[in-house]
């Protein structure tokens, strides 16, 4: 960055392949910062870091490329279109405090220079459209998805609603809830006293879907993409930031942007007329919080300082739970262990992992987004987030297509019935079933919805 560079620090170990399939190339620093915490004299590996270590992963960008770069080399365009489909997908970004997460995510311009009473303000309207990241690139892009399809298909029809979160000292926020909206202005802080009354929403387990979800959060229908990007930047302007030594719009909280399409598909099924399906899918964008150490964000001391430290302290317990996760799920990837062989998955261990359990070796499509400081004393961050996304990148998930559990014991009656009509035709060495059997079949499946 460039106060980095005026303040003497050098950004020369950190060496980008940019391109598909590029590789990152980090050296360690030949004499840790003491300052900052890279002494590893007390720490359990005394050793000194060895040499040079590259890392490969399916894209790799420096950083003069655009948001529009991204965009299209991670084939974002066909993750929104595998969510139209009827998938579940993910993105989140990853990576220490101040390496460019929400710079990717949302794109905002922020107000650096506040009042100091006040935290710095997202400006959401006055941020180039250009710059926009991949939150409100994937929204234009999903209704614009939409339009083609409607056109294309008739009789096809779609829901959209939106909801947005965020996870503040492991407690659940609605971005989107007036109640909460009046309690960050009055309180400054969605952490203050008396928020219990009104805040942290209660996470849950679903039994039929088998995942957890959160209780009483907003969802809004939206008709456009601009009328979804209003709520969107209504809740970016709510969310807990503040400046730090690293950061001057640091995120305090992670934060979970939810679009869920409804897709009402018109099937023409012989012998029932027209039938409607319905398919349910969510994107989930996620912007995580940067994990930091205390000594490398001083902040001031007093009551800003204590509660940037309690901040601190909660990212990097729910960020260490998300790497134990990766951890976990990458070793069985590696022993070719099945779901139910493999060792415990820690995912109840923290609200973030519990939420994204589906997503990380889950059944939906994950993209994973490993943001660096190219500073050189930032260089044991990056070592880790290095480490940690080339695991990630071991993880396999299984995209699952979201019926309606009716709609999938009606699709599994239809394939008995068509293997049951298959084998008739086989055994009895005709062409065509009697009318009289399809009647029958007809009054049969007629019958169960004639009884109160």
């Amino acid at each position: 960055l460039g106060w980095e560079s005026a303040e003497g620090h050098s950004c020369t170990r950190l060496q980008l392949a940019a391109g598909r399939r590029g590789t990152v190339t980090i050296e360690p620093p030949e004499e840790p910062d003491r300052e900052l915490g890279l002494d590893n004299t007390h720490s359990k590996d005394r050793s000194k870091p060895s040499g040079p270590r590259s890392f490969t992963f399916d894209s790799v960008f420096g950083p003069e490329s655009s948001q529009r770069d991204l965009w299209n080399q991670v084939q974002m365009g066909s993750l929104v279109g595998k969510v139209m489909d009827g998938f579940n997908a993910t993105v989140f970004a990853y990576g220490q405090t101040g390496s460019g997460k929400t710079h990717t995510m949302e794109g905002f311009d922020y107000d650096t220079n506040p009042d100091a009473a006040r935290r710095p303000r997202a400006l959401t309207k006055a941020t180039p459209e250009e710059q926009n990241g991949i939150v409100p690139r994937a929204v234009r892009d999903l209704f614009g998805k939409m339009a083609a399809r409607r056109a294309a298909a008739e009789g096809d029809s779609f829901v959209v609603k939106a909801s947005f979160l965020q996870i503040y000292n492991e407690r659940l926020y609605d971005l989107l809830n007036p109640a909460s909206v009046v309690l960050g202005a009055a309180n400054g802080t969605f952490g203050g006293p008396g928020d219990d009354a009104v805040g942290g929403l209660r996470l849950r387990w679903d039994a039929v879907k088998g995942g957890f979800f959160v209780e009483n959060l907003f969802e809004f229908e939206c008709a456009s993409a601009e009328e979804a990007l209003e709520h969107y930047a209504a809740g970016v302007r709510q969310k807990q930031v503040a400046s730090t030594a690293l950061n001057a719009q640091s995120s305090r909280s992670h934060t979970i942007f939810m679009v869920t399409v409804s897709h009402h598909v018109a099937l023409d099924v012989e012998g029932a007329g027209a039938v409607t399906r319905e398919v349910v899918s969510t994107m989930s964008l996620v912007d995580l919080a940067g994990s930091e150490r205390a000594g490398a964000t001083h902040v001031a001391d007093g009551k800003a300082g204590s509660e940037r430290f309690k901040e601190a302290v909660n990212i990097n317990q729910s960020l260490f739970v998300l790497r134990r996760v990766i951890a976990a799920l990458s070793r069985r990837e590696r022993r070719g262990e099945k779901d139910e062989e493999g060792q415990h998955i820690p995912y109840r261990d923290s609200k973030l992992t519990s939420l994204l359990q589906h997503s990380i070796g889950g059944n939906g499509f994950m993209v994973m987004i490993a943001c660096l400081s190219p500073a050189d004393r930032h260089y044991e961050e990056n070592l880790s987030t290095l480490k940690y996304a080339s695991q990630a990148a071991l993880i396999k998930n299984k995209p699952t297509l979201n019926l309606d559990p009716k709609d999938k014991l009606i699709e599994q009656l239809r394939q008995q019935l068509a293997a049951a009509h298959a084998y008739i035709l086989q055994h009895l060495g005709i062409d065509q079933l009697p009318p009289e059997l399809l009647a029958g079949a007809t009054l049969a499946a007629a019958a169960p919805q004639a009884r109160p």
